[in-house]
């Protein structure tokens, strides 16, 4: 994808909810597609969670980590239901952090995506709780 085009995506994404927190899981075990889009889903279908952006950055030949957008209501232990939800240690999930610009912050998670030829295995999805969106409705 080039550089203008994941600007465009980014800022798109970042209109869709009220992010607010963002993180990273780093387990030392390779995270397939496969397994991001489960652990994506498990945690958007939290109670209090209603979207999260989720991208696969690789960081050498056999190690990645997963970028994280969450939009949810205050949370005041977001770590612990994460690690709860995806059955990973709370020290794999890295500091949970106020989103203060979502078009900056959406543009930094989605940066691998201008590299999707060095890095064949990226990853990126949007999943949503679809429980807290009929409550919209």
């Amino acid at each position: 994808m080039k550089y203008n085009n994941v600007i465009e995506y980014s800022n798109a994404i970042a209109g869709m909810f009220d992010w607010n927190y963002t993180t990273f899981i780093r387990t030392y075990r390779y995270i397939t597609s496969s397994v991001a889009a489960k652990w994506g889903q498990k945690i958007a279908n939290r109670r209090n969670v209603k979207a999260v952006y989720v991208t696969v950055e690789r960081d050498a030949a056999k190690m990645n980590h997963m970028h994280l957008a969450i939009a949810s209501t205050v949370e005041t232990d977001l770590k612990k239901r994460i690690a709860s939800a995806v059955n990973i240690r709370q020290s794999s999930i890295g500091n949970i952090e106020k989103i203060r610009g979502k078009k900056q912050t959406l543009q930094y998670i989605s940066k691998q995506l201008t590299r999707q030829e060095r890095y064949i295995d990226a990853y990126h999805d949007l999943f949503i709780n679809s429980k807290t969106q009929k409550n919209e409705i």
